[in-house]
């Protein structure tokens, strides 16, 4: 079982490096993922800057995304206070399995400050409704039509969860909510003052 979640991550990594997103369904058994394994370039030539990317420690891909209302949003528009980013696909039984659990976490942290955003992974406009009347989603969602952004940030399997600091610093990437989450959240709001 090991070796064929390998051989499955290498492939997909191959295919990322080759321009494509893989994005299926996280398996039944939940490991998380692992950072991605993309070449980060430094945010600043020369300085002592996190690199641009989605490993934990990078800054976070910028992105401009349209939410499902038409309003713009953009990774600038996080900046300031932690987000979660949620990627997710409306034919994933996994996303939908865990939309309550998402809706629970933005139920009682976006009134302290932390900015949740899901972003619906290639559906076409009715599929990505569809989906989030389906789910029950509560929390404002973007589409990513084409994957441009999903391939930024590495995206693998859905759901792929993100944790952003204040400063956009990717301080968690897993297939699934972390059990902590509410230790790690609060340590975010606790660090921004």
């Amino acid at each position: 079982m090991k070796k064929n979640l390998r051989t499955q991550a290498a492939r997909a990594l191959v295919l990322i490096a080759a321009g494509t997103v893989f994005v299926g369904c996280s398996t039944g058994d939940r490991q998380s993922a692992s950072a991605p394994a993309q070449a980060a370039t430094s945010a600043a030539e020369g300085t002592n800057a996190p690199p641009r990317g989605a490993a934990i420690g990078n800054i976070a891909p910028d992105f401009q995304l349209a939410r499902t209302d038409g309003s713009p949003v953009s990774l600038a528009d996080l900046r300031g206070k932690p987000a979660v980013l949620v990627f997710w696909t409306a034919w994933c039984p996994t996303c939908k399995e865990e939309a309550p659990h998402f809706n629970q976490l933005a139920a009682e942290y976006e009134q302290r400050g932390v900015r949740v955003l899901g972003i619906n992974i290639q559906d076409s406009v009715a599929r990505s409704a569809e989906g989030v009347k389906d789910f029950g989603i509560r929390y404002a969602v973007a589409r990513d039509a084409d994957a441009s952004v999903a391939r930024r940030y590495g995206v693998v399997g859905t759901p792929t969860i993100v944790f952003l600091d204040s400063r956009g610093v990717v301080r968690y990437f897993a297939n699934e909510l972390p059990k902590d989450y509410a230790r790690r959240l609060d340590a975010l709001l606790a660090e921004q003052g």
